[in-house]
């Protein structure tokens, strides 16, 4: 593997790569948004091709002159970027700490970040905490236990689960079209139906007998109904939403709170996990169910950048390339993890 590490002054809560036409090509460019600052930004960077070298410890580094992260533009935000998501290759939606939801446009040939449209006060107590985006609807959850859906013609929301759910809501994803998931801080992973006349979600599950936070959850890319979530104990726990039962495994991946994972798109074998203990991990798997259910799959665990002494905050992956943003202001750019 080739890696690149860039400090960037700020502390990096959400990382991302803009989205490539094609999911065999790498994508040049991604976007950072900065917390715990006094003035937060979505900053664009553009990446170069990353060449491998050799050096004298023997060991693969980036050739830092061509592969350095390179800023293009930046937008002020006013508030912690808590959630942040290309909904394509132009527009970013961010979910921030202040309660509001901005949506943000990048043109590409003035290489310029604007703000299109926001939605101010969506979650007054304790902001937003996570956002996704299926144009033309975007969802907010919060610390508030509410789910926003909007469209971006629309300062309105369309529609609201009013206070859905009694605990923090975490994450949020969308599945199709028409159903959303959301994790919570009490260990539940939870379905909505946004065509449903109530409020109520339409199944619950839970991670274990204990209340133990979920922080993410992800899809998997081609069998749609399995569901990864990292928690707060460590553990990455898999869901098959066909069933309202207990989950077909619970892998301890890391030591602390796993903030991000993502299934690879092309080769969703593999899961990319970061956490709070500074670590990013990269999990292989062959997702046979039955031998999910009897607790015998085949995981094999990989170290992908080691513990770095503060919280590895978020991760993506485009092809053969990761990022990685932690708590000391830096950013990874690592190729051929894969």
């Amino acid at each position: 593997m080739a890696e690149c590490l860039t400090y960037v002054s700020q502390k990096i809560h959400k990382i991302r790569w803009k989205p490539t036409s094609t999911t065999i090509q790498k994508s040049e460019t991604f976007a950072t948004g900065s917390y715990e600052d006094l003035a937060n930004s979505i900053t664009i960077w553009g990446v170069g091709h990353m060449t491998g070298v050799v050096n004298q410890d023997k060991f693969e580094v980036a050739d830092l002159e061509n592969s350095q992260p390179r800023r293009q533009c930046c937008c002020k935000i006013p508030g912690d970027v808590n959630g942040m998501e290309f909904a394509n290759s132009e527009i970013i939606v961010a979910g921030l700490s202040s309660g509001a939801v901005y949506l943000v446009r990048l043109e590409s040939q003035s290489q310029e970040l604007n703000v299109q449209f926001n939605w101010e006060n969506l979650h007054p107590y304790g902001g937003s905490t996570d956002i996704a985006a299926n144009l033309p609807e975007i969802v907010s959850v919060g610390e508030d236990g509410t789910i926003h859906i909007m469209r971006i013609d629309s300062k309105r929301p369309l529609r609201t689960f009013a206070h859905s759910d009694s605990c923090p809501i975490t994450q949020v994803q969308y599945l199709n079209t028409h159903e959303l998931c959301t994790t919570n801080t009490v260990g539940q992973l939870r379905i909505w139906d946004v065509r449903s006349p109530t409020d109520a979600p339409t199944r619950v599950m839970s991670s274990s007998e204990t209340l133990v936070a979920l922080r993410c959850v992800d899809q998997h890319p081609t069998q749609s109904y399995i569901l990864a979530s990292g928690g707060s104990d460590g553990c990455v726990t898999l869901f098959d939403i066909r069933k309202e039962c207990s989950p077909l495994t619970k892998l301890q991946i890391h030591d602390e709170d796993i903030w991000e994972l993502r299934f690879h798109r092309t080769s969703p074998s593999y899961i990319f996990s970061c956490s709070e203990d500074g670590s990013v991990r990269r999990l292989n798997s062959s997702f046979e169910m039955k031998a999910l259910s009897l607790g015998g799959s085949n995981i094999d665990v990989s170290e992908l950048v080691p513990k770095c002494g503060s919280s590895m905050n978020s991760l993506d992956v485009s092809g053969t390339r990761m990022l990685c943003a932690t708590d000391a202001e830096s950013v990874y750019v690592i190729d051929d993890v894969i």
